[in-house]
């Protein structure tokens, strides 16, 4: 395991120095330990995990436990409709990130799951590190990143508090990890906190078209971890550009039929999925040009000072 950049890691609570120990990393300033659990840091402060971030961990440690194999090969996991659209948005991602950065900029993946973002940027030339709060998305990433013949140095932290300094890393990103937190306007923050460069992030958006799927019970309105997710709006994008001193880049909405029971079937069905895709294809065309979307692309670059 490559971890060089271990040496740029900082309490996640207090952002002080830590002094590295046979054990891991001790923080001077708030006294807490952070040790290496196999090649991987723990860098959570337990004594300040909130009630609700426990019960995400949890949620999240069993779906990844209870998960098949192909899970680690996202996006096999998901509906042959769903894989068209997975795969196009990561390529508008990587195409967004790209503009004006080396192949070599530092990339941390946050939220990583089991590294199906973290894969796509190690092709594209990045040196990409990551993190989850789940340890057994952390088992998965490194399944696949063995399994793909690929090295991505990685850690266990809440994206929420990150341990790494400010403005420490190009490029900091997430996807469709923020609306797991308990804010994910804090969580995007710290991105932007620890990015000197550029923060792009694909999350579910919330409009129109949620609150009108969410009342023909069509959308989810808790996660599989059973945690009410908050998602996004235009607003809160806004807020974070004021309030972050970011310049926006690039904001793209897009337009997803919501997973499970029937959709899911169709979905599976090579006839149908064709049908699915077209359908959504030409809608999204329609309607995200108006603002009507459920899911945002967002990506912008940070102000210089």
């Amino acid at each position: 395991m490559a971890n060089s950049w271990h040496r740029i890691l900082v309490c996640p609570t207090c952002k002080s120095t830590l002094d590295e120990n046979s054990g891991g990393w001790r923080c001077g300033s708030c006294e807490v330990q952070y040790p290496m659990v196999g090649e991987m840091p723990c860098m959570i402060n337990w004594a300040v995990l909130s009630p609700q971030v426990r019960a995400e961990m949890a949620g999240q440690d069993r779906h990844f436990a209870g998960l098949p194999d192909k899970a680690v090969f996202k996006p096999a996991l998901h509906p042959l409709y769903q894989q068209v659209r997975l795969r196009r948005r990561l390529a508008d991602l990587v195409k967004a990130l790209g503009d004006g950065l080396a192949a070599n900029t530092t990339v941390h993946v946050a939220c990583c799951g089991s590294g199906y973002e973290a894969e796509a940027l190690v092709q594209a030339g990045y040196q990409v590190s990551a993190s989850d709060l789940s340890r057994q998305a952390l088992c998965a990433f490194h399944k696949r990143a063995i399994i793909k013949g690929y090295e991505v140095p990685y850690l266990q932290a809440d994206v929420s508090q990150l341990p790494f300094p400010e403005s420490s890393l190009d490029v900091a990103v997430s996807v469709e990890g923020l609306h797991h937190t308990a804010d994910p306007v804090a969580a995007l923050a710290e991105l932007v906190r620890i990015a000197r460069r550029r923060v792009a992030i694909i999350e579910p958006y919330t409009g129109p078209l949620f609150r009108l799927l969410a009342a023909l019970g069509l959308a989810h309105r808790l996660e599989y971890s059973h945690i009410k997710p908050t998602r996004l709006s235009a607003q809160m994008l806004r807020d974070v550009a004021t309030t972050q001193g970011v310049i926006p880049r690039q904001r793209r909405l897009y337009l997803d039929l919501p997973p499970g029971g029937l959709m899911d079937r169709l979905g599976n069905w090579r006839p149908s999925a064709y049908l699915l895709t077209t359908f959504t294809s030409l809608a999204q065309v329609i309607l995200c040009p108006i603002g009507v979307g459920n899911k945002v692309l967002w990506v912008v670059d940070i102000a210089e000072n």
